[in-house]
């Protein structure tokens, strides 16, 4: 069984000390060794086929080491969730073998099917081309895209219909973009991907050509960007307490109203974890998010607060956490979650 707290410990003393630039090798290094690639592959596939609360506790475990690392991680979970359901076993299996251990490093390219862009067109169109397709437009939001070694990514033909792919990064026609200067976590490489007539063989198509080739998606994944924000504000919280002896009254302030909470968004998270593999549980996810978000808000006030001037410099903890805590307001953000934080954050 693995340790989640010596992980989050070993992640966190790595990012402290991280430039923030800089692709985080040796927090993957130690994320392969403590066999975190497997966790949502069937052990058919090499994996660990973990229970989704287990899932959501060992994103909170990482997310509180370093967001960074966590959001390499989702991005790969939620490839290796697409190619698990995918109609392309063969390839699949392929694939997932790799992505297991950790030996190969997947992404997803969907944003552009996933986010309206009103009169923008099609972002990535998709070609018929013998028996398979060529690619040609821009993925624009990828993670890890200078690094990752297979790109889930879809694409839309011209009658509107929806092509699903794994594509590896070295396919000839596609080109990375150079990393987005972020607020923060641009150590995620996060990057536009362009493509210029790339190949997407009938052996590399998940699914398609159909209507919505991503109507099946993982029971874990309205919860996992609010288990990662929770695992942020439990290493802001740690942050908090050490600093609450600083100012008359803040100790007070933290037992009465901070702790209470940020238990009470936990509860929220691990309630309805329990309640994933129940078909009929109704779970209040973007309600949750919201309270996630809100609560990091609040964190990062009270952190930069405590910190006084220091707290402002650039290489300060807390200024590199209130960053970060920000991402969530825009990370996965349909308009209910984000209508719901700014009514919490203003309640």
């Amino acid at each position: 069984m693995v340790d989640l707290t010596a992980l989050r410990d070993a992640l966190r003393r790595i990012d402290d000390a991280s430039d923030e630039a800089a692709w985080p090798a040796n927090a993957l290094r130690i994320l392969k060794e403590a066999d975190r690639f497997g966790n949502v592959i069937a052990r058919a596939h090499g994996g660990c086929d973990t229970p989704p609360l287990d899932q959501l506790k060992s994103y909170q475990a990482i997310g509180a080491g370093s967001i960074t690392v966590a959001l390499i991680l989702t991005q790969h979970d939620a490839a290796c969730e697409l190619l698990g359901g995918c109609d392309n076993e063969a390839m699949a299996a392929e694939v997932l073998a790799k992505c297991a251990t950790g030996d190969a490093l997947a992404t997803v390219g969907i944003s552009q099917l996933t986010t309206s862009r009103r009169h923008a067109g099609i972002a990535l169109r998709a070609t018929p081309d013998g028996d398979g397709f060529l690619l040609d437009g821009v993925m624009p939001w990828v993670t890890s895209a200078g690094k990752a070694d297979y790109i889930v990514t879809g694409a839309v033909l011209d009658d509107g219909r929806q092509v699903l792919g794994c594509v590896s990064t070295r396919a000839e026609g596609l080109a990375p973009g150079e990393p987005m200067e972020l607020m923060a976590l641009r150590a995620s490489w996060t990057s536009e991907v362009r493509c210029n007539g790339v190949r997407l063989s009938t052996h590399e198509l998940m699914r398609g050509p159909t209507e919505k080739v991503l109507a099946l998606r993982a029971p874990v994944k309205p919860l996992k960007v609010s288990s990662v924000g929770f695992g942020l504000a439990t290493a802001m919280l740690d942050d908090v307490r050490k600093l609450s002896t600083n100012l008359d009254g803040a100790g007070a302030l933290l037992s009465e109203t901070i702790e209470p909470q940020y238990e009470s968004v936990r509860d929220r998270i691990h309630g309805a974890a329990d309640r994933l593999n129940d078909p009929t549980a109704e779970i209040p996810s973007g309600e949750i998010r919201a309270d996630v978000n809100a609560l990091l808000v609040r964190l990062a006030t009270t952190l930069m607060t405590l910190s006084k001037g220091t707290g402002y410099l650039s290489n300060h903890p807390a200024q590199r956490l209130a960053r970060e805590a920000m991402f969530f307001l825009v990370w996965s953000a349909p308009d209910p979650v984000r209508l719901g934080s700014l009514a919490r954050i203003w309640h």
